[in-house]
């Protein structure tokens, strides 16, 4: 089927709609008044940053409908085609159903709500974060080690040095952890 230019504007109609208010919203969060303070991010950073992205993903899908031959055809697949895997045959095998792992997921997840005051956010985290990668079927224990203590350790320097976010530090003796931390990342 032919596409035509009312497909195209049809298309192009979200995005131009969305593009536009990001760019209303990105004019009016850039109108913030505040008291600028040296060293930190102001209450217009986080708005601002969102909305440019909204702005260049609209702006992108824009130009793929205006220019692409076939703008309702399929991106799926896209890394595997780079990969040279095949993704077709990929997605026609059965998926394997693993309910415990289900459960599980769920259990680590309430087991982390009830824990993380008393253990604090870093070493929670980290089991949480190792859980699931075991529970996932994971079982390099060294990479585990190293994605569920660095990611922890990336979560908490975004959260609280970057975003402002006071995390639960966690009581004694489990606090110490995380207040050596936060000292080592120059975290106040």
């Amino acid at each position: 089927m032919p596409v035509t230019p009312y497909t195209r504007l049809r298309r192009i109609a979200p995005y131009t709609v969305a593009g536009g208010a990001g760019v209303v919203l990105f004019y009016i969060a850039a109108q913030f008044e505040f008291h600028r303070r040296a060293g930190t991010l102001g209450p217009d950073f986080w708005p601002k940053l969102i909305l440019g992205l909204l702005i260049i993903v609209c702006i992108c899908e824009i130009t793929r409908i205006v220019f692409a031959r076939n703008p309702d055809s399929d991106i799926s697949g896209v890394l595997q085609n780079i990969a040279g895997a095949d993704p077709v045959a990929e997605s026609t095998e059965p998926a394997d159903r693993h309910p415990w792992r289900l459960l599980a997921g769920m259990a680590a997840t309430l087991g982390y709500v009830a824990l993380v005051s008393t253990t604090g956010f870093f070493l929670t985290t980290s089991a949480y974060l190792a859980a699931f990668l075991i529970i996932g079927g994971y079982r390099n224990h060294k990479v585990t080690a190293a994605l569920s203590l660095g990611g922890a350790l990336l979560l908490m320097f975004v959260f609280m040095k970057l975003v402002y976010v006071s995390l639960p530090i966690g009581s004694d003796p489990f606090a110490q952890v995380t207040l050596l931390l936060m000292q080592l990342m120059g975290i106040r």
